[in-house]
C-alpha cells in the first residue's frame, strides 16, 4: 500500500517537472491538432456525400427536362434575341460607361438558368464569403452541367462576346487613349471573355466600392433572380471626388467618404448589368438583419478583357512612366475566348 502511494507521488512530481510539463503540452497540441484536422476532413466528406445525393437526386427529377433542353438552347434565336436586347439597351456615361440590359434573354432560357442553379450545397465547400463556382461548372447535376456550359461556350462565349463588344466599340477606345494617346486610329481592341463565376450572397455580404482589376475593361453581371426574390441588394454604382486612374493593376478599393451614389440597380430577374471599369466605383451589400435569415443573391460574373497578345501590345504603347501602373504580376493574364 505504502509502495503504490509512494508511486504515485513519484509519477505526479515526474509530471511537474519542467522537461516533462512541455512534452505533454507539446503531445496535447499535436493531438488537438489532429482531432481539427479529423474534424475538417469529416466535414468536407460529409458535404462531397450529400452533393453527390443531391446529383443523385435531382439527375432523376430533371430527366424530363433535361430531354426538353435541345429544344430550348436554340443558338440562332437566342443570337438573335440577346443581340436586338443589347443593341436596344441605352449605353449611360454617369458615373462611367453602363447598359442595363432588361430581358436580355428569351424568358424559357433564362427559366432554364434558374433551374439549372446549382444547389447552395455545392457551394458549401468554400470560404463563406467567397461562395462561387466557376463555369463550366465543376461538378453538378446534368442539367446544371448541360446548361451553365452552354452559357460559357455559346451566350457569353460567342453571342454575348460580339454584341458587348460592339456596345462598348467607342468607349473602350476613348478610355484607352486616356492611358495610351498615341493609340493608333483603328486598333483592334476587340475583348475576350473570362472569369465565368455564378455567386452566391447571404445576409451580411459586403463588398465595399471598388474597381475590379484593370485588365478586365468591363466586368458584366447578370443577375439570377427566383420566383418570390424582391429587387432589393443590387449593385450600387459610384462618383468619386478626385477620381482619378487605379494605382495598379490589382482591384482598387476606395474609402467610402468619396463616393456619391449615382444609382443603384435592382436586382431583378433577367437583367444584365454591363459597364467600363473605367472611373467611379462599385459595390453591393446584404444587410445582416436582411429577411428572410436564410435569403440566398445569385449573380453571373464575366468580364472582357484584352488577350495576351494585346496586352502585351499596349504595354509597349504606353508612356514610360504610366507603365508601372497597369504592368505586374496580373499584367500577363489573357482573356481568351471561350469557345
Amino acid at each position: 500500500m505504502l509502495a503504490r502511494t509512494f508511486r504515485r507521488i513519484s509519477a505526479a512530481a515526474d509530471l511537474l517537472r519542467p522537461s516533462t510539463f512541455f512534452r505533454t503540452l507539446a503531445r496535447v497540441d499535436q493531438l488537438a491538432d489532429t482531432t481539427r484536422d479529423l474534424a475538417t476532413a469529416l466535414e468536407k466528406v460529409q458535404i462531397r456525400t450529400e452533393q453527390l445525393l443531391t446529383i443523385h437526386q435531382l439527375d432523376v427529377e430533371q430527366r424530363a427536362a433535361l430531354d426538353h433542353l435541345p429544344r430550348i438552347l436554340d443558338v440562332d434565336r437566342i443570337s438573335r434575341h440577346v443581340t436586338d436586347a443589347v443593341e436596344r439597351s441605352h449605353l449611360y456615361s454617369d458615373p462611367f460607361p453602363y447598359v442595363v440590359v432588361d430581358r436580355w434573354l428569351p424568358q424559357d432560357v433564362y427559366d432554364s438558368l434558374i433551374l439549372g442553379l446549382p444547389p447552395a450545397i455545392f457551394f458549401a465547400d468554400r470560404e463563406e464569403r467567397r461562395h462561387q463556382l466557376m463555369v463550366p461548372l465543376p461538378m453538378a447535376p446534368a442539367y446544371s452541367l448541360r446548361v451553365w456550359r452552354f452559357v460559357a461556350e455559346e451566350i457569353v462565349g460567342r453571342i454575348l462576346h460580339g454584341a458587348l463588344n460592339e456596345k462598348f466599340h467607342d468607349v473602350v477606345h476613348d478610355y484607352v487613349r486616356t492611358f495610351i494617346p498615341a493609340l493608333p486610329p483603328g486598333a483592334d481592341l476587340t475583348l475576350s471573355p473570362s472569369d465565368g463565376r455564378i455567386l452566391l450572397r447571404r445576409p451580411g455580404y459586403v463588398i465595399e466600392p471598388h474597381r475590379d482589376p484593370k485588365w478586365g475593361f468591363v466586368t458584366a453581371l447578370v443577375y439570377l433572380a427566383r420566383k418570390g426574390d424582391n429587387e432589393a441588394y443590387g449593385t450600387q454604382l459610384y462618383r468619386l471626388r478626385a477620381d482619378g486612374h487605379a494605382p495598379d493593376a490589382k482591384p482598387f478599393y476606395v474609402d467610402q467618404k468619396r463616393c456619391e451614389l449615382a444609382r443603384a440597380v435592382p436586382f431583378r430577374a433577367n437583367t444584365m448589368l454591363a459597364f467600363l471599369n473605367s472611373a467611379g466605383a462599385h459595390g453591393a451589400s446584404i444587410p445582416a438583419d436582411a429577411q428572410p435569415p436564410n435569403l440566398e443573391r445569385y449573380v453571373y460574373q464575366f468580364r472582357l478583357g484584352p488577350d495576351k497578345q494585346t496586352i502585351k501590345h499596349l504595354l509597349s504603347l504606353m508612356p514610360e512612366d504610366g507603365r508601372p501602373l497597369w504592368a505586374g504580376a496580373k499584367s500577363d493574364k489573357a482573356y481568351e475566348r471561350i469557345a
